[in-house]
């Protein structure tokens, strides 16, 4: 398995632009793009620089992008976080999206040593939903029509994961492992 992740830069604005603005995309997003150009883009991925409440990756297969991912909402005093994550491709989505997890959590856990990670999940992304109860996140509650998107009012899942229930679970892969596939760990 060649899954790495490296942080978004202006190089990817076209591609992200492309994934961003697909309707199998969108659809499991709160909000989709006004407007959408790759100025547009660019001008978001450079505000990233030096928010210390948000991250974002491309996620690459044998180098190549094949989703994004991001840990926004990054709260140090309280140790918590929200992930949000996308794979463009039908393939990379069933090679993948069973492993991110653990990918995910372990950088929230071990890199950036926070506690908890809170994901709000659209009621409409049902494939999402069942993920996260298989991950054995903690099913929190539901908040019914919470997410206005195309004059329609859309419910949403909360999902958590603590550490400590984290390390109880069996790792498939080594620290190590998670730590190499982010070109970033050391210095982020």
């Amino acid at each position: 398995m060649a899954l790495y992740f490296k942080r978004v830069d202006v190089d990817d604005a076209p591609l992200l632009l492309e994934w961003r603005t697909s309707p199998e995309i969108t659809k499991g997003m709160y909000t989709d793009l006004v407007d959408p150009t790759i100025a547009k883009q660019i001008t978001w991925i450079e505000s990233l620089q030096g928010r210390e409440d948000y991250r974002a990756y491309m996620i690459l297969d044998d180098k190549e992008p094949v989703g994004f991912l991001c840990f926004d909402d990054i709260d140090y005093q309280h140790q918590r976080c929200s992930t949000g994550s996308y794979i463009y491709t039908r393939e990379a989505r069933l090679k993948y999206a069973v492993t991110l997890h653990t990918y995910i959590c372990n950088y929230v856990f071990y890199q950036l040593k926070l506690n908890k990670i809170v994901n709000y999940v659209l009621d409409a992304n049902e494939k999402v939903v069942k993920l996260q109860l298989i991950h054995k996140t903690r099913y929190v509650g539901y908040l019914k029509q919470h997410i206005s998107k195309n004059n329609e009012l859309l419910d949403v899942h909360i999902f958590e994961q603590l550490k400590e229930d984290w390390t109880k679970q069996k790792q498939h892969f080594s620290l190590d492992i998670i730590k190499a596939a982010y070109n970033d760990w050391d210095k982020a």
